[in-house]
């Protein structure tokens, strides 16, 4: 039960500063910082797909209703549901074996970790700025926007990763 009310705190953590603090900034055209996908990435990989992706469709909602996405954050969202385990495995090399009594994210590497983290991150920013764009017009700008915001997004989300899986994973 501990665990579970963890996950819920830092959702509620992440979507709050979301939509009240990165949402708000006006860095730069190419810079976009987006960190609630973390909440889709952190969850344990014990978990089967459903579950991921209905708290995924959630997330996706909550976030379409608060700053006017129009189904742009869930669509954005419920295939990164759906590649987590897949990108776990081609980053780390590791899975979610029966029998296993520690999580999943708690015995892997912190520079696997990041590489993690990192792919999930490209992924849902290459994702969210191709259908906000939805043409490739501006090819080279879009290829900026979604390497310089996701490499902003990692900078931010990186302090916040090390910190949960230290203290709450563990």
């Amino acid at each position: 039960m501990f665990k579970n009310t963890s996950y819920f705190w830092l959702a509620l953590a992440l979507i709050v500063v979301e939509i009240f603090i990165l949402d708000q900034l006006s860095i730069a055209m190419w810079l976009r910082p987006m960190i609630f996908p973390l909440i889709i990435i952190l969850l344990p990989m014990e978990w089967r797909t459903i579950w991921v992706l209905m708290v995924a469709l959630v997330v996706g909602i909550v976030m379409d209703m608060s700053l006017g996405g129009a189904g742009l954050y869930t669509a954005t969202l419920l295939p990164l549901a759906v590649v987590r385990s897949s990108v776990m495995y081609l980053t780390t090399r590791r899975g979610v074996e029966p029998g296993d009594q520690t999580p999943l994210l708690s015995r892997i590497a912190m520079r696997q970790m990041m590489i993690f983290v990192g792919a999930m991150l490209l992924i849902h920013h290459a994702l969210f700025f191709s259908l906000e764009a939805m043409s490739v017009a501006l090819l080279w700008q879009l290829v900026a926007t979604i390497v310089m915001s996701t490499l902003l997004s990692l900078v931010i989300a990186w302090p916040i990763v090390r910190l949960f899986i230290s203290k709450i994973v563990r």
